[in-house]
């Protein structure tokens, strides 16, 4: 019986280790889209003080350009918000699936260790 406990804790020790595998996936996924996010937002504000610190505007400006790439980078911001609110219903998702496999875990070395000190109990009656 001890025996199949230790195997049981053993399976129930992978089944928790996969999960979390998968939730620091999740994690990790959604932490690259909140890079993408914030270096679109850097890269408008080095624009706007890059065309500041020069005091004058470019051909890049004159020409239209920067209100072109304004309205895309809303756009693609919006796009990366989108995807990352998907990541983040996903990454809750595996949350609980990670802290459900952390309960059974819990649970098998807990009678584990009940029975290994019943075992030993009976041991020193002997």
């Amino acid at each position: 019986m001890e025996k199949q406990l230790k195997m049981l804790r053993a399976l129930t020790r992978m089944a928790l280790d996969v999960e979390m595998m998968k939730l620091q996936r999740a994690v990790r996924t959604e932490q690259r889209k909140v890079n993408q996010i914030q270096s679109l937002n850097k890269s408008g504000m080095d624009r706007d003080t890059s065309l500041t610190n020069n005091g004058s505007a470019d051909f890049a400006l004159y020409a239209g350009a920067d209100d072109r790439w304004r309205i895309w980078k809303q756009k693609e911001i919006i796009t990366l918000n989108t995807q990352r609110a998907a990541l983040i219903a996903a990454k809750d998702e595996q949350k609980s699936y990670t802290q459900k496999a952390f309960g059974k875990d819990e649970a098998v070395r807990r009678l584990v260790a009940k029975a290994s000190d019943a075992a030993r109990l009976k041991q020193n009656k002997m």
